[in-house]
């Protein structure tokens, strides 16, 4: 018997390391546009100047930068990859979509342990991969491996979370609650935005305390919690003040604004730029209609979020909550009026696409005696990807054109006199 279990987990971790291995290939096709981009964004060249000065010192791990952020986590591993990439920028990408690849596996087992529905599952983790509802923007920028980062460990933290919570009846003595603290605590060294794991904590309490037959405040949440209060005393005391305070916009009429403009964006990514202004006439059409798409596409999520709280399952209200949870953070703080930066919908995207999964799912379900109309609900799963593969080869085109763009000149003489300082000698 004991033989048997054994060889089931065996053929499991086979099983999942295959898919993994598929999601990755995919990641690698999907991305392979990025292979001859360079470093293009100024964050990439601070943390080039961050690893240079981590290898003069591994005290400055915990230094706070770039943009006074308190992130040892990302500092160590952007130190990490310098040593192993040094300036090939595209073993840099590869890594990113290493960690995406990651990243769609973790909700599809999420989902997994959530829902007993493999399809959605699947559906999940594939458009998660071809950047449904994010664009890629995070994987596209060098620097951007810090918001993969913080997904990657507040995927692992909620996974670990939900089956401590019902698998292990909430005990704390588990490996599972150890592995949740542990991510936990490695999330809250790497962004201020992983206190909003608590509040994903708190909706899986609320919206599954039947299940699991504990509290929404229980003793592990409050343990949680408490140890998150703890560590951010303790940042504080250390930085001295709040990173980005003077942008922050708690009380302002543009909170719930920027919220619904976030929303809009995971359906409708377009805004007027060069991706607009090179992409033909379709496309400049669409976006002279993008005041009464953006009104409408707002409505219809407020309309299914309200439905989908009433008359959907305990899943399907649960990332509901996610996608509004995840997303909050980034609406109290000022961006430039003409952009919202879609990398921050990486995270919330998750919500995106299980939602879309799900009703993608059902739909056809309920066409099962139609034959091939059972499959036209699967047009919308693939519009998206399509969608998103436009968006990135848009973006991929932006970026090139930026690597040589006059405003890194000086970011880049910064670094050059970094390595020049630390090496005694020239690039």
């Amino acid at each position: 018997m004991e033989g048997h279990s054994s060889s089931n987990n065996f053929t499991r971790i086979a099983r999942d390391l295959l898919f993994f291995a598929v999601l990755f290939a995919l990641g690698v096709a999907f991305f392979a546009l990025v292979r001859n981009n360079t470093f293009w964004h100024p964050d990439d060249y601070q943390y080039l100047i961050q690893a240079l000065r981590i290898d003069q010192s591994l005290s400055e791990i915990f230094a706070a930068a770039p943009h006074d952020n308190f992130q040892p986590v990302i500092n160590f591993i952007f130190f990490l990859e310098y040593k192993f990439f040094g300036l090939t920028a595209w073993y840099y990408y590869l890594f990113n979509i290493f960690i995406h690849s990651l990243n769609a596996f973790l909700v599809y087992s999420l989902l997994r342990t959530l829902l007993a529905d493999r399809t959605i599952a699947l559906l999940s983790a594939f458009m998660f991969v071809f950047a449904v509802g994010n664009y890629g923007k995070a994987v596209m920028v060098v620097s951007g491996v810090s918001d993969l980062i913080i997904t990657m460990l507040t995927l692992l933290t909620m996974n670990f979370y939900i089956r401590n919570e019902i698998n292990d009846r909430g005990r704390v003595r588990t490996g599972n609650f150890l592995l949740t603290m542990l991510f936990f605590a490695l999330g809250l060294m790497s962004k201020a935005t992983s206190f909003s794991v608590l509040g994903c904590m708190l909706a899986f309490n609320m919206f599954y305390r039947q299940q699991s037959g504990r509290r929404i405040f229980d003793r592990n949440f409050l343990t949680i919690a408490g140890f998150s209060l703890l560590v951010l005393v303790a940042k504080l005391s250390l930085l001295g003040s709040i990173p980005g305070s003077n942008d922050l916009q708690i009380f302002s009429w543009s909170v719930p604004k920027t919220l619904a403009s976030y929303l809009v964006r995971m359906v409708f990514p377009i805004h007027y730029s060069t991706l607009v202004a090179d992409s033909g006439p379709v496309v400049k059409f669409t976006y002279q209609l993008a005041s009464q798409i953006r009104l409408l596409i707002f409505m219809c999520i407020v309309s299914y979020s309200v439905f989908g709280f009433v008359f959907g399952n305990r899943v399907i209200r649960f990332f509901i909550a996610w996608t509004y949870i995840v997303v909050t953070p980034f609406c109290f703080f000022r961006f430039p009026s003409d952009w919202l930066n879609i990398r921050y919908l990486y995270l919330v995207s998750v919500g995106f696409v299980m939602i879309l999964a799900s009703g993608t799912t059902l739909a056809a379900r309920l066409l099962y005696q139609k034959q091939w109309r059972r499959l036209l609900p699967f047009l919308v799963p693939v519009f998206f990807v399509l969608l998103s593969r436009f968006v990135v080869s848009k973006l991929d085109t932006n970026y090139e054109a930026l690597a040589n763009s006059p405003r890194l000149d000086t970011v880049k003489e910064q670094f050059h006199d970094e390595y020049r300082r630390v090496n005694k000698g020239g690039l």
